[in-house]
């Protein structure tokens, strides 16, 4: 008996997150819900948005998709902490963006926004930068987890 099967959506958060803990600085984490405590910071955080299916006819085997997803760089600090967390939008976007297609999972990724999220009040508490992609893929009609070209 093999293991579960994962949609397109899941393989290329998978990518993400181990495209960003390759880098430097700062771990990866997927989905994670615990807050951070400030010793754990920076820390990036991978989260999926929601995805949208294109029907190209009535007879074609795929589906095409345009999935939102968002990485969260988690800094804490005092005055001037947006400072902080820009360097890890730059490398992030930078080693994901280096390849677009994330393995061969899509077609194309590019970013689709940025905004900021304070997470608490006080001094020392976690701001976060966050980075809106999206990527394009199709996958096989009948089975989310077949990536096609």
């Amino acid at each position: 008996m093999s293991g579960p099967a994962y949609s397109v959506q899941s393989q290329l958060l998978d990518a993400v997150v181990g495209v960003l803990a390759a880098l430097d600085g700062a771990p990866a984490y997927r989905c994670r819900v615990i807050p951070f405590n400030p010793g754990q910071l920076p820390a990036y955080n991978v989260f999926p948005d929601e995805a949208e299916p294109q029907y190209e006819g009535a007879y074609s085997g795929s589906v095409k998709w345009s999935f939102l997803w968002r990485v969260r760089c988690i800094v804490t600090g005092n005055d001037g902490v947006d400072k902080l967390a820009d360097p890890l939008f730059v490398a992030g976007s930078a080693a994901i963006l280096a390849d677009p297609t994330l393995g061969g999972l899509a077609l194309t990724t590019r970013f689709a926004g940025v905004k900021w999220e304070k997470e608490a009040e006080g001094l020392e508490s976690p701001l976060a930068l966050v980075v809106t992609f999206k990527s394009e893929f199709a996958t096989s009609r009948s089975n989310p987890s077949v990536s096609l070209p």
